[in-house]
């Protein structure tokens, strides 16, 4: 198998109707798509998708969601409910997103240093990432080895652990905490780019 930067994502045939039936109940309110014109409605309103989208993620491991609401593997977005024929308008769209990445609950994807206009998404926080992936090193008795970024998205030793497929450049973002803690360091290929760790 060819090692790549992101893992390979199967493509997901979930329905608009299986969408929201795993969703919370607010997800099929109505009012819930318009934009409430008082701040403090609004505010509530943000924090309820921001809580759905949560939801939405970490239910189908959807690590990546692109600015449209469209997870990177399936063609259903979140901010358009079918059943219920609403659709969030996208200037409502860009607040929900511009909240979750102020919270830190939404990373934007770089590729090239650029934008390319979708988000990490993190139901847990970095901090608790991180956290996770220390017990995996621990468990597996993997501290003091070196463990490429890739065999930490990828391997069958990590399948049991939540962290396992997460896209490797998000996996750099969450081991930096265990740098700054000096309890791993991360090794570079020839290009300065971080392709392994070792956890101490």
């Amino acid at each position: 198998m060819n090692e790549t930067n992101e893992p390979t994502r199967n493509e997901d045939n979930t329905s608009s109707g299986d969408q929201s039936s795993s969703l919370p109940a607010t997800y099929s309110f109505p009012p819930l798509y318009t934009r409430q014109p008082n701040v403090m409605i609004r505010k509530q309103q943000i924090n309820a998708w921001i809580d759905i989208i949560l939801q939405f993620a970490q239910l189908h491991k959807y690590w990546i969601i692109s600015q449209d609401g469209t997870p990177v593997s399936s063609n259903l977005s979140i901010f358009n409910n079918e059943s219920i024929q609403r659709s969030v308008p996208q200037v409502f769209i860009d607040e929900i997103w511009s909240q979750m990445i102020q919270e830190k609950k939404a990373l934007p994807v770089q590729e090239h240093h650029k934008n390319i206009n979708q988000y990490f998404i993190l139901w847990k926080d970095i901090q608790s990432w991180a956290s996770i992936i220390l017990q995996w090193f621990e468990d597996f008795n993997k501290l003091n080895q070196v463990v490429t970024i890739y065999e930490l998205s990828q391997s069958d030793e990590t399948m049991e652990y939540e962290f396992h497929q997460m896209p490797e450049s998000l996996l750099k973002v969450c081991l930096k905490p265990l740098c700054k803690r000096n309890r791993a360091t991360m090794l570079n290929d020839e290009h300065g780019t971080p392709i392994a760790i070792k956890v101490v």
